[in-house]
């Protein structure tokens, strides 16, 4: 079992013990996305070969003059080998679109040039994502982090390429989780827990980590008729 969207760099147990605890459950392998460049702690995290690395900036750093240039010079400067470029994409919680799309799109470019997915963050500004991915002609795929919007939209993103990850989130709507699994083929949907963050109710620990994946997934899979 994978966990697809861990930020294990931000866990406040030790990377030991969550692990430990994560192969205890069933859960193998990790996948850290970047937030600002690489994950933080990337000196320890190194260490576990059942860690795959992201390397993204997230939209709220996209006001930071010439972060992506600056934090791509450290891609290129590292050994350190990534399987996506992410998280990246558009929120409207935060502060300029105009140049969160600047960025979005430079990381669309990197993907392209490196032949690798994305992974992707939205909070709103779907139809403008969706619109930018087209308009590259992305070709080597990309994940819907945490999908949080319409039905509709989800299959547009699909017969793009993309995929859909489901995190304790989609619970909020249950419905809609429903009908995710009547309308979205079944190898179109992944699982995640976006550890710490996203801490279902039926947890009692103070944050969320991998070792709940199995009881999310059980939990999400309970809708699909």
């Amino acid at each position: 079992m994978i966990d697809n969207h861990a930020h294990l760099d931000l866990m406040k147990d030790s990377l030991e013990n969550v692990i430990s605890r994560a192969k205890n459950a069933g859960v193998a392998e990790f996948i850290v996305p970047g937030i600002c460049g690489f994950p933080k702690k990337l000196d320890e995290l190194i260490k576990y070969n059942e860690i795959k690395f992201c390397w993204g900036i997230y939209p709220k750093y996209a006001e930071i003059e010439n972060i992506f240039e600056k934090e791509l010079e450290k891609l290129n400067n590292s050994f350190v080998k990534i399987i996506a470029v992410g998280e990246c994409g558009l929120d409207k919680r935060f502060g300029n679109i105009e140049k969160q799309i600047q960025l979005f799109q430079k990381q669309i470019n990197l993907a392209i040039n490196l032949d690798l997915p994305l992974i992707i963050h939205l909070v709103g500004h779907w139809q403008k994502a969706f619109d930018l991915l087209k308009k590259s002609k992305i070709k080597s795929g990309f994940v819907l982090h945490s999908w949080s919007g319409s039905i509709e939209m989800a299959k547009e993103f699909v017969k793009l390429g993309g995929t859909i990850s489901l995190s304790a989130g989609a619970l909020k709507s249950q419905e809609k989780l429903a009908r995710i699994f009547k309308e979205i083929p079944n190898d179109k949907i992944i699982f995640e827990t976006d550890c710490p963050d996203q801490k279902p109710d039926f947890i009692s620990a103070e944050e969320n980590e991998p070792a709940n994946l199995p009881i999310i997934i059980e939990k999400i899979l309970s809708y699909k008729v």
